[in-house]
């Protein structure tokens, strides 16, 4: 993983419009009318959304994006910077500067609550959850302030830039179950060899399967994927590494003969290059930085149902930064255009709350299939309703 530099959410411009006052002089900079734009409209959304995924999702550094894509520093540290404020659309529309509004004190509240609730909490992912759980607006910026003001702030840390640093590749399929990357991660576990398998969604970072096992064998990845199969259907795709679980240089593996069966596309990474399979690699250390280092398991059978529960958390109710503060299920299932708008009815609805009882109310909702579609749901003071993915809603019903 790459290094990031510092944000310095900052514009650079263009030439000045106008023309050159009578005797050819040259105006000051100050007084050469309008203040320089930024780089915007050089680049189309679908690359300014590029450049700022594999800055946070990816890790590249802001220099390493600008020689390959060939933008400023400058410009890409500033989308970054419209991102966190604002998500995709400060970058596709633009963002204005402006006095920052006075935070209600019930916000600042939750802030502090979650912060100390969850030491390792960064400022962007408080700022996600208080949107997607809690449908309270705070940007990084507000929880940084207010983290700061609390004296809460985490001590920077410092990363050393890798040595040769491989140039940024990004890819994303879709759609939901276009492909799925599948991998095996080894850790200890009452001192001996544990391992996690696991396939994930491409598009949604939706775990479709996880399950620890004592042993990496090729029966036990071939019965995690007949299971994921049935409870999600076939991928188009799937992605692995060259392991002998999955492949044979021999011939062809048993894995190989399962997809050739199911007429599933198999791709391979290049060896020794892990950034391929970044996406599973990258929950790898999600998996072990915020659960696995920490937990203490009786038994094995303990450890698996706990690694269970936790899949659960981290699909429904972890939001993802790589997908725009989103959760992995609100993807999968089809459901993040209405799901945003859920949090932007809810925002608009507890800003009335703040003014009116100095409270936010708590927000309910739901993600899932119901005969086999997918469904969301939202509340509101009480009631609930359920919309399927074709956008049919079902009358309120109340909430006890």
């Amino acid at each position: 993983m790459k290094s990031s530099e510092s944000i310095n959410p900052t514009s650079t411009g263009g030439p000045p419009p106008g023309a050159c006052p009578p005797g050819g002089a040259t105006l000051p900079r100050k007084a050469r009318g309008p203040k320089r734009g930024d780089r915007r409209n050089r680049y189309t959304f679908g690359m300014r959304l590029k450049a700022v995924k594999l800055f946070l999702e990816e890790g590249f550094t802001a220099s390493a994006i600008s020689r390959e894509l060939g933008m400023s520093d400058s410009s890409i540290n500033k989308w970054v910077g419209d991102y966190h404020e604002h998500g995709e659309a400060g970058i596709k529309y633009g963002t204005k500067r402006s006095r920052r509004p006075k935070v209600a004190p019930a916000v600042k509240q939750k802030i502090v609550e979650l912060k100390k609730e969850q030491p390792r909490w960064g400022i962007r992912r408080i700022s996600d959850v208080l949107s997607r759980f809690f449908h309270l607006k705070a940007s990084p910026e507000t929880v940084r302030k207010t983290l700061h003001d609390e004296q809460l702030m985490d001590k920077p840390t410092k990363k050393k830039p890798k040595k040769n640093p491989q140039k940024p590749r990004f890819f994303e399929r879709a759609t939901p179950n276009q492909l799925w990357q599948t991998d095996i991660f080894t850790f200890r576990l009452g001192g001996h060899q544990a391992y996690l398998i696991g396939y994930i969604d491409d598009y949604s970072r939706y775990l479709v399967g996880l399950e620890l096992f004592s042993r990496q064998t090729a029966d036990n990845v071939l019965e995690l994927f007949r299971r994921s199969v049935s409870e999600y259907g076939l991928p188009k795709e799937m992605l692995t590494d060259n392991g002998r679980q999955y492949t044979n240089w021999r011939g062809t593996s048993r894995f190989e003969k399962a997809l050739k069966q199911e007429k599933i596309h198999h791709l391979r990474s290049r060896p020794h290059h892990p950034q391929t399979l970044g996406k599973i690699e990258r929950f790898w250390k999600t998996v072990w930085d915020e659960f696995l280092c920490r937990a203490q398991f009786e038994s094995f059978e303990e450890a698996r149902e706990r690694i269970r529960n936790w899949i659960k958390y981290y699909n429904h109710r972890r939001p993802h930064q790589g997908i725009g503060g989103l959760c992995p299920a609100d993807r999968f299932f089809e459901v993040a255009h209405e799901m945003k708008g859920v949090i932007e009815r809810g925002i608009e609805d507890n800003i009335l709350e703040l003014a009116l009882r100095g409270k936010p109310r708590q927000p309910f909702y739901m993600v899932g299939r119901m005969g086999g579609q997918s469904n969301g749901g939202d509340s509101l003071f009480g009631r609930y309703g359920i919309r399927r993915g074709g956008g049919q809603a079902f009358p309120m019903v109340d909430v006890l």
